[in-house]
């Protein structure tokens, strides 16, 4: 495991070499809740909608584009890479396993945008827009928790699309439909509990709604306690049920890349 951390360690000092992208990142996620707050502001006004009133959506706005940061997802770009340039040949013959490499190396990169994006948009749009406590200290931790499994999910949604650029060789339709289907679905811009009651069924049987919705919802009070429990374990579910499909599906794209020759 020391190796991994260590992947880790050199995927966060690798992007602080690009240290002037941070300050573009901070602005675009600032640009972004601006954008969505002002639409939400011409839409409740100072009223509320199902009992959601506009600072509400102002928290919302900020923890979704925040948690975005954070995403594993374009771990795609990574193997896309790798495919287009042959390296991947060379790097199933390294003494480790390839896609815990590609989960560490992503979670340096996920700390650095943490310490140098999140916590400065964080800090910003907290005194511009000013942001409500977490709906209790049970909501926070569970909060935290169903980050972790966000991220998770995650990875695994994005490993998925780069495991099947195995067989197309490119992975850029995948990318737009999985693109697609997190906007709508993870609720990254209209939470579900806005959805149309046959939409919000849909939304609830995927496992998108972990990587927004479910994060904002659980700190903002809108998942009761006594759904919490429940709630994160079929989170973890979803993460078994990926993380199976993923494994499966590497072990065929390896063999398939031997028989190759690749």
């Amino acid at each position: 495991m020391k190796a991994y951390a260590a992947f880790s360690i050199k995927s966060f000092s690798t992007n602080l070499a690009y240290r002037s992208e941070v300050w573009l990142r901070t602005v675009g996620n600032f640009i972004t809740i601006f954008i969505q707050v002002a639409i939400w502001k011409a839409v409740i006004g100072k009223g509320s909608i199902d009992g959601i009133g506009i600072q509400d959506m102002i928290t919302y706005s900020i923890l979704n584009t925040l948690i975005y940061s954070l995403l594993l997802t374009n771990v795609y770009r990574t193997v896309d890479e790798r495919l287009r340039t042959g390296g991947i040949a060379i790097d199933l013959i390294k003494p480790l396993r390839y896609p815990l490499y590609l989960l560490a190396d992503r979670l340096g990169n996920s700390l650095y945008q943490f310490v140098f994006t999140v916590i400065p948009t964080l800090l910003i749009t907290w005194i511009y827009f000013g942001i409500t406590q977490p709906y209790s200290l049970h909501h926070l931790l569970a909060f935290l928790l169903s980050i972790a499994i966000s991220l998770t999910i995650s990875f695994a949604l994005g490993y998925l699309v780069a495991l099947i650029g195995f067989w197309f060789l490119t992975t850029f339709a995948l990318e737009w439909t999985l693109i697609g289907l997190m906007t709508v679905f993870s609720g990254s811009f209209l939470p579900i509990w806005f959805f149309p009651p046959k939409w919000e069924a849909v939304a609830q049987a995927l496992p998108f709604q972990y990587i927004g919705y479910i994060p904002a919802a659980i700190y903002m009070g809108r998942i009761p306690a006594e759904n919490i429990v429940s709630t994160i374990g079929i989170g973890f579910i979803w993460i078994v049920i990926l993380l199976s499909i993923v494994w499966l599906l590497w072990w065929k794209a390896v063999n398939r890349l031997i028989v190759q020759g690749g």
